[in-house]
């Protein structure tokens, strides 16, 4: 896995500190990002489960049931999501079996970098769930 931001999500970052501000912001991005991921689904395979554990605890947290993540772990969350929808990005979606490989790089680069925070999301997710 990647140990640096790929190339574009500086400025996904950037957009993510002012959306992560406003949680009908940070809802509609990921109402968003859940329509396009499962419209892409069968290319999404590879990453399935990571991409909606992300926006699961980004959901949970921005309907305030879950609070114990940092400020810089949303805001990466969140640019993993605005890096995800935009289609234009460093490999567009668009190009068959190669559009979503670097959206797949910038989700594997988050997780490892929130690696902590993201299984105790998973953790908790797990116990609260009846």
């Amino acid at each position: 896995m990647p140990t640096q931001p790929p190339r574009g999500f500086a400025q996904a970052q950037k957009q993510a500190e002012s959306a992560a501000r406003d949680k009908n912001k940070t809802k509609q991005l990921l109402q968003d990002a859940l329509s396009k991921a499962y419209r892409n689904r069968q290319q999404l395979k590879s990453v399935w489960e990571n991409l909606m554990a992300l926006c699961r605890m980004l959901r949970a947290w921005s309907n305030g049931d879950y609070r114990s993540v940092p400020w810089k772990t949303i805001v990466l969350s969140l640019a993993t999501i605005i890096y995800f929808l935009n289609p234009f990005d460093l490999a567009p979606d668009c190009i068959p079996g190669v559009g979503y490989v670097d959206d797949a790089v910038v989700l594997g680069f988050v997780v490892s970098s929130i690696k902590k925070e993201f299984d105790e999301f998973l953790r908790w997710e797990s116990e609260t769930r009846f």
